[in-house]
């Protein structure tokens, strides 16, 4: 679409306020490089995504985002080889809890009332690698605190002390 039916449909605004309702940075960024499509059968996938994303928050409620974290570089880290920090883990658990929420947000029992839709196989999608997430809880109690029982290592130095 070219640059002057965007700014006759005022487009900018529209994405100023689409962004406003972004829960994460990555999100907003999203928002803003939204580009309309010209593509007949991405349009009518979008707009089919929007009335069961509409239709969801209608019958089921809203779902949180709160703690969704970037782990964007703590990624970069781990595929060097690097150790994260405790900070890094609590944002990977921070994200994986958020991840669990909206998989849990997306299950419903398919029936008439509530067939699946356009988005059920992207909350299918999700991971929240569960297992992985409550370790970290286990092992990290705050920012500045381990676990004494993070490992039988720790614990044992702990409790010579």
């Amino acid at each position: 679409m070219n640059q002057k039916a965007l700014k006759t449909l005022e487009y900018t605004k529209i994405i100023t306020q689409l962004e406003s309702h972004a829960a994460s940075p990555l999100g907003k960024s999203l928002c803003r490089d939204l580009v309309p499509s010209s593509d007949l059968e991405e349009v009518r996938t979008w707009q089919a995504q929007t009335t069961d994303a509409a239709d969801r928050v209608r019958l089921k409620g809203t779902v949180s985002f709160s703690g969704l974290r970037d782990i964007g570089s703590s990624l970069k880290r781990l595929e060097i080889g690097s150790s994260l920090s405790i900070l890094e883990l609590l944002s990977i658990s921070s994200l994986l809890t958020v991840a669990a929420r909206a998989k849990a947000y997306g299950q419903h029992e398919e029936s008439e009332e509530f067939p699946d839709d356009s988005l059920a196989s992207m909350f299918r999608s999700l991971e929240p690698v569960t297992s992985v997430n409550n370790e970290i809880k286990r092992c990290i109690l705050s920012e500045d605190e381990i676990s004494d029982n993070a490992s039988p290592g720790l614990h044992k130095v702990r409790r010579s002390m």
